[in-house]
């Protein structure tokens, strides 16, 4: 069995355009997705020459590198449990390390991908604090202003009828 404080013991993820990242096996483990992929446990099958390769086909190669910069600084800070009902209205009010703010502290493009790489690979901590940075953008906006930014369709006629009569709550004032 190999020790999580070998840092020896390298994998590659390879991103959706071919990009080939190294991660320490410790590191990459956080990923549920990683797990199950390969057994990072079996001494007896890892080969130098031949790093297992787990294959990440919907992360883009600058997504993946964020996603390898976080799982990295995970091993040696992790991030504290976001605690619910959250303690804040702000990010700043909500997650106390300074590292993990700035990380999310990105395009919105951006964290949208971190979002969906996070909850693909099965990163529960990165899911936890991407979604309270996009929480975070969305509180306080309106309705528009959040359609506008999840990049929603307006609604036909016929559907917003429809979601008036099945969702009378959602459109009382």
């Amino acid at each position: 069995m190999i020790s999580e404080d070998d840092d020896s013991y390298m994998i590659n993820l390879k991103s959706k355009d071919g990009v080939v990242f190294e991660i320490q096996s410790s590191a990459a483990k956080i990923s549920v997705l990683v797990v199950t992929t390969i057994d990072l446990d079996d001494e007896d099958e890892y080969d130098e020459d031949r790093k297992p390769t787990v294959e990440i086909p919907k992360v883009e190669s600058t997504c993946l590198s964020k996603v390898v910069d976080f799982c990295n600084h995970y091993m040696k800070e992790p991030l504290r449990p976001i605690k619910t009902p959250l303690e804040g209205n702000s990010l700043e009010e909500v997650v106390t390390q300074e590292w993990y703010r700035n990380f999310v502290s990105v395009e919105q493009s951006l964290l949208f991908q971190l979002v969906q790489a996070a909850n693909f690979m099965e990163i529960q901590p990165l899911l936890d604090l991407a979604c309270l940075q996009v929480s975070t953008i969305l509180m306080g906006k309106s309705a528009e202003e959040i359609r506008v930014i999840l990049n929603i369709p307006r609604m036909t006629a016929e559907e917003e009828a429809k979601a008036r009569r099945e969702h009378r709550w959602v459109f009382e004032d």
